[in-house]
Parts: C-alpha cells; sequence; structure tokens
C-alpha cells in the first residue's frame, strides 16, 4: 500500500468506529450488523471468545441497550494498518448508560465506564468492518436501582 492508501484506510475506520458509537447510541440495530465482519469475534480481556457473529454481537447489543440511554465517547485511536485487507486499533472511551429499570443481566441502573476498544478490522464486500472486539476497562461506576421499602 502506498501513503495514500494508507491514509485513506485510516479514515474509513475512523469513520467506521464513529458509526458504529452512532448506530449503537440512536437504537439502529439493523444498520449495526453491518459495522461487524459476519464471523466476528468478541473477546475477553482473559482471552475468551464472548461470542461470535457480527449478527450476535448486534442482537446482545440490543438486548442490553434497547431500554436505556447510552452515549459512548471515542476518545482518540491508534490506528495500523497491516495490508490492504487488514487492520487493528487502540480506541481510548468512555460510556455513559442509564437503563429505564436496569441492565437486563448485570442489573445496574447506570454506569459510567472508561478504557479502551482493542479491535482488529477486515474487509467485507470492499467495505471495512471489525473483525475482533475486547473492550478493556480503567474503571466502571456503577449505580444500582433503589429498592422500594414496600415489598
Amino acid at each position: 500500500m502506498d501513503q495514500l492508501e494508507r491514509l485513506e484506510a485510516i479514515e474509513e475506520i475512523r469513520a467506521l468506529k464513529a458509526r458504529y458509537y452512532r448506530l449503537m447510541d440512536t437504537k439502529q440495530w439493523e444498520e449495526l450488523k453491518s459495522v461487524f465482519a459476519s464471523d466476528m469475534k468478541v473477546v475477553t480481556p482473559e482471552g475468551k471468545v464472548y461470542t461470535e457473529g457480527g449478527d450476535t454481537y448486534a442482537a446482545a447489543l440490543r438486548n442490553s441497550l434497547e431500554n436505556a440511554v447510552s452515549c459512548h465517547q471515542n476518545l482518540g485511536g491508534e490506528i495500523e494498518i497491516g495490508g490492504p485487507d487488514n487492520a487493528s486499533a487502540i480506541w481510548a472511551m468512555q460510556d455513559v448508560i442509564e437503563w429505564e429499570e436496569a441492565h437486563p443481566n448485570m442489573g445496574w441502573k447506570s454506569i459510567l465506564g472508561r478504557g479502551h476498544y482493542h479491535e482488529t478490522y477486515c474487509k467485507e464486500g470492499g467495505a471495512w468492518c471489525i473483525a475482533t472486539l475486547m473492550l478493556t476497562r480503567l474503571r466502571l461506576d456503577t449505580v444500582m436501582p433503589e429498592r422500594s421499602a414496600n415489598p
């Protein structure tokens, strides 16, 4: 790849990451699937595969965030282009999420998180997409729902 091709790839990946946040926060679930590779993997910080498949992960995000107001902020990315069809990046991030009732699995009423997305990218159908995603948190502040005094 020449320098211009690298710069174009970097900008396409920046736009992809911005689209991921926007589609997630605006609850455009069908469109969100398009940012993920079909065989995408979400990996835990311990290296275990949490979920596989872009459609599966989009559905998990929908389940988690459907009844929440979320705001994900990208605080900058370090993008490395490995070749014409592969790249990686680390993105500083912050997310603020508040659920109507509570997170469906964790039970939180709200969170304020800070950390990093570690991602790899590939091309599918000529467009960059997220191939692997791992979120590492530096801090996660949680608020649990208030419990009623009357059972």
